[in-house]
């Protein structure tokens, strides 16, 4: 059966079969379905998808039925067999259940075209990176059907992504994104499992090992420092918030000035701003949401004086920078906070790419800008603020992402204070008795700590 997968073009199905020229060059049949990609029309579109794999040969010309005559008939009925010629003229029999022929790798693409319509642009774009560079092409390669895909084959590319190809100068996938390349193998395995394509998912109980995160973390004093030598710069913004209230750089970016009370001295995360790269296209794209990464993400926390007053300032000199440019003042981005004096959104990549520079330049420890976040957690809980705040305070959608990211801290304090209590317990409020070697402390001659 011919291979082929959906495509969304202008709000419509597409079925796009791959075939070649007689001398064997390849090409793509775009065949319009008529279906609009709409919610509900996904099968649909895949049982036209399945009829014209079928009823065309390899070089895209259509199949004539078993009389000899070109076949107008309509979309065979799921669960029938039907008749249809080789490329050598020989009549084959279609099996009752067509879709178990399907390459894997053109079911990754279907279950793509699908997604598109499903989830916003910076979703489906990490999909296309990770289904249309890995998952399609070692998958097609392998020629694996859609019916014949078994745990172990995904177990031997996760083990390939991970290792990668030395010898062609290819780096090895960290655990991470090894384990997204799953969860989008998993997602479409369960689409196929719902519409009865397969009995059972094959991902199920595959979801690669990762790497234990640790982020790195400022000290109070390297955080003040930090926030110090920031002052007055572009990064000023992004450090201030990063550092004391854990901001997402999303979120420091999609601050508008609605969501400050001045009033009560508040303000609400409520907006984002993230980046993805179209989909065949090399230009990068910002996409504005008016909600956050998760619910728990949409969170009130204090203005605290000094922020108070800086972004009041700010406030006005926006107000003046767009009087002193009129004409030229982009109008684009008026109501967000974070815009140089011409008004233009400042990129969550420059965040990104500039961060690293300003701390080289002024000599401070190598972190990557989210380190800001985690220092902001390490520096609440060593105050004693408790996990729970702490998820409120970031806004972690569950518990167990705060317990997991900082387990490690409170073990550390607890440890630390154990030690303070041991000792005290031990050897008195003051340590000047204390044993200090371990021979001191085996050896009863020196007897007990008064």
């Amino acid at each position: 059966m011919l291979s082929g997968h959906l495509q969304v073009k202008k709000e419509y199905y597409y079925v796009v079969l791959n075939c070649k020229h007689p001398d064997g060059r390849r090409f793509q049949k775009w065949i319009s379905t008529g279906i609009a990609a709409k919610r509900g029309n996904k099968r649909a579109a895949e049982e036209t998808l399945l009829d014209f794999r079928m009823n065309y040969n390899e070089y895209g010309e259509r199949i004539s039925d078993g009389n000899g005559s070109p076949s107008n008939s309509a979309p065979r009925k799921k669960g029938k067999s039907s008749t249809a010629r080789t490329p050598d003229g020989s009549v084959r029999n279609a099996p009752a259940n067509p879709y178990g022929n399907m390459l894997f790798a053109d079911y990754m693409l279907s279950w793509l075209s699908c997604k598109e319509i499903e989830v916003d642009p910076v979703t489906y774009a990490g999909y296309c990176e990770s289904v249309e560079k890995h998952i399609y092409p070692y998958f097609k390669e392998k020629g694996i059907t859609l019916a014949e895909l078994e745990a172990k084959d995904l177990k031997e590319f996760y083990r390939s992504e991970r290792i990668g190809d030395p010898e062609h100068g290819i780096a090895g996938k960290k655990g991470t994104t090894v384990a997204r390349y799953h969860a989008n193998i998993h997602a479409a395995l369960e689409c196929a499992v719902e519409d009865n394509l397969i009995g059972h998912n094959a991902a199920h109980h595959q979801r690669p090992t990762t790497e234990k995160f640790i982020g790195s973390f400022y000290t109070p004093e390297e955080a003040l420092e930090c926030m110090r030598l920031a002052e007055g710069t572009k990064l000023e913004l992004a450090v201030y918030f990063g550092l004391f209230y854990g901001l997402r750089r999303s979120e420091i970016v999609g601050l508008q000035w609605h969501n400050f009370d001045f009033e009560h001295n508040t303000f609400t995360i409520a907006n984002t701003v993230t980046t993805y790269r179209r989909k065949g296209k090399g230009k990068v794209s910002r996409y504005a949401k008016d909600k956050t990464k998760n619910k728990s993400s949409l969170r009130t926390l204090p203005l605290i004086p000094l922020f108070r007053e800086k972004l009041l300032a700010l406030k006005e000199k926006q107000k003046y920078e767009r009087e002193l440019f009129k004409g030229s003042y982009v109008k684009d981005y008026i109501g967000y906070v974070y815009v140089n004096e011409i008004g233009e959104l400042i990129h969550p990549d420059y965040i990104s790419t500039e961060f690293p520079k300003f701390l080289q330049k002024h000599g401070l420890r190598k972190i990557r800008f989210h380190d800001t976040r985690h220092s902001c957690a390490s520096l609440l809980l060593r105050n004693g603020v408790s996990m729970k705040q702490i998820q409120a305070w970031l806004g972690h959608s569950d518990y167990g992402t705060t317990a997991n990211l900082y387990a490690h801290l409170d073990l550390e304090d607890s440890m630390l204070l154990s030690a303070s209590m041991l000792t005290t317990g031990l050897f008195g409020a003051s340590t000047d008795h204390a044993p200090s070697t371990d021979s001191e402390l085996t050896d009863p001659r020196h007897g007990t700590a008064p």
